[in-house]
């Protein structure tokens, strides 16, 4: 072989092996590799939500995990999906925060942020999954002249459990006679909460907080920072007024908003409630709640206009 030949071949071997070692696309890279993850370890926020708007980078995962994740989706106690939804196929993990004996608990989120599950694997290295649950949706559907939302948003308890709340909404457009008797044909509304707590075989054990309370109607009155509005004492007063002759509990409350006791009318304690999703952004006003019903925040106003807000919120016949 002559030495222009050497030099040649030389020359095509080394552009053979660059060749080989350029990168992937972004696309393969994040969801066709089988390549060992690594990542860094952290703790899992309290609050777990699906913002569409967010554009944080997700650590890849395998195609094999993927597969597994993919094939499990739909294997979960408590309430299921309401909307008929395709679940996307690209997921990457957005946080892992470490378990006892080694296991891991993954938070996957989906490329177009509208899902998040959380996932608990066997750790070591091996990926492999034990249990997986939805904490996180941001869905709309429109068809014609119907919508149809379902937002479910998890707060993390001081005991570690993961409390979901599952909120549906499906909603038509009303027509120009439609009557206040008619709203129940044009507007239909779910509200659930799961609560999930990792049990000693490191899976997800589901409690749904609806079915272990009996029926409550409450309203909670608040104000933040102690800047209580001047018209409170006496706008509030005919407020407790009109709630007292209703059946409805009602509480003041102007402090310890992450843990609010909600009681039924006998003053029976029948769960608690952290109000701070509710009341962001609102100096002073009242939060409504309902079993089987989205709580609901109002801002402080007149009497009439927050009689009526609890009227409608509440289904009361006369407005």
């Amino acid at each position: 072989m002559t030495k222009t030949n050497i030099i040649i071949l030389f020359c095509l071997c080394v552009s053979i092996v660059f060749t080989a070692c350029r990168p992937k696309n972004q696309e393969e890279e994040n969801y066709s590799n089988n390549d060992p993850i690594t990542y860094t370890t952290s703790i899992i926020a309290d609050t777990i939500l699906a913002d569409i708007r967010d554009k944080s980078d997700l650590i890849p995962i395998s195609e094999d995990f993927l597969e597994d994740f993919l094939e499990k989706i739909n294997e979960y106690e408590g309430k299921h999906i309401t909307i008929a939804s395709k679940v996307p196929v690209e997921w990457g993990i957005s946080c892992v925060e470490r378990l006892p004996e080694g296991r891991e608990l993954w938070l996957l989120r989906s490329v177009d942020r509208e899902w998040a599950y959380l996932v608990i694997t066997s750790g070591f290295g091996t990926q492999r999954i034990l249990d997986q649950v939805p904490v996180a949706l941001n869905l709309a559907l429109q068809d014609k002249d119907v919508l149809e939302t379902e937002i479910w948003e998890t707060y993390r308890e001081s005991d570690g459990s993961f409390v979901v709340h599952k909120n549906y909404e499906w909603i038509k457009n009303l027509d120009t006679n439609a009557t206040q008797s008619d709203l129940s044909e044009y507007q239909r509304k779910s509200y659930f909460v799961d609560r999930y707590s990792i049990n000693d075989l490191c899976r997800f054990e589901c409690t749904a907080v609806n079915d272990s309370v009996p029926e409550y109607s409450a309203v909670v009155f608040f104000y933040n920072d102690n800047l209580k509005p001047e018209e409170w004492d006496e706008t509030v007063e005919m407020l407790q007024a009109f709630c007292e002759d209703r059946n409805v509990f009602y509480e003041e409350v102007k402090a310890g908003f992450a843990d609010v006791a909600i009681h039924d009318f006998t003053l029976n304690e029948v769960l608690h409630v952290d109000m701070q999703p509710y009341i962001q952004g609102l100096p002073a006003g009242m939060v409504m709640f309902k079993k089987g019903e989205t709580p609901k925040a109002v801002r402080f106003g007149s009497f009439e206009r927050m009689q009526i807000e609890i009227k409608r919120y509440f289904k009361m016949l006369s407005l």
